[in-house]
């Protein structure tokens, strides 16, 4: 379905429990859809969860944000998302540069979540510059996407070439987001958290998630050894026991 949220036609499917209650909610990553988490939302549905997937601004079948959108307007979308669904409070699975609005609204709002997963998340400035982040961060989630079925696409040259291909206004949308550094929100979220980390992961790096740990109160960290940046894609069946036995 689609409704305005922050002024833009946003696509987001909630598929419910008959007590409507154990809300799971799933923020993809940067490049990604909710087509990301697809094998994952059949996961929690069957085992008794409720879900709310959405495409973010500029994916799937949601609008293209103007340019001076920030994560911050990301994140205003998900909470009025939730206000007029009417769910007070939600479990959160975050990958990646969904992280980063699941950082925000775990910050805000600490009453709204009730525990947090942050998967290979963003959240913190990288220590490489941005115009290596766009030709090797871009390549890599397009190349995992293509592999997994998700994008149908000629990844020659992916790297140099895909920025490019953006639509003008996310150009710049995407520079701000990948140089936004949430750090001084992460002492502020109080819900349980895991960090889970694929070992080799190196778009956003173990040292990110060790940063993290030290930052969020009551967090841990969980890696999946051998794994890149979609070690929940990577190994699906063990994500889906941590989270089973977490939201318990």
């Amino acid at each position: 379905m689609k409704r305005k949220f922050n002024n833009l036609n946003i696509n987001y499917r909630y598929t419910y429990n008959k007590q409507r209650d154990k809300v799971v909610l799933l923020l993809h990553g940067w490049g990604g859809s909710l087509n990301s988490f697809r094998f994952l939302e059949k996961f929690l549905v069957d085992n008794g969860f409720s879900v709310i997937n959405l495409d973010f601004p500029g994916f799937g079948a949601s609008d293209i944000p103007p340019q001076d959108f920030e994560v911050q307007d990301y994140y205003k979308i998900v909470s009025e998302l939730l206000d007029y669904e009417k769910i007070e409070n939600v479990f959160v699975v975050a990958h990646s540069f969904g992280g980063r609005v699941a950082i925000l609204l775990s910050a805000l709002e600490p009453e709204r979540v009730k525990k947090l997963v942050l998967c290979d998340s963003a959240g913190l400035k990288p220590k490489f510059s941005l115009s290596k982040q766009i030709k090797i961060f871009n390549y890599k989630i397009a190349k995992k996407l293509k592999s997994i079925g998700l994008i149908k696409r000629d990844l020659i040259n992916y790297g140099s070439e895909d920025y490019k291909a953006l639509p003008e206004q996310m150009k710049p949308v995407f520079c701000k987001i990948v140089n936004s550094n949430l750090e001084n929100y992460l002492g502020d979220i109080t819900a349980q958290t895991i960090l889970v980390w694929g070992t080799n992961d190196k778009d956003t790096p173990l040292y990110m998630a060790k940063k993290m740990n030290k930052k969020i109160k009551d967090s841990a960290i969980v890696t999946f050894d051998g794994c890149g940046h979609f070690c929940y894609l990577e190994q699906p069946e063990k994500f889906e026991i941590i989270l089973k036995k977490f939201f318990e």
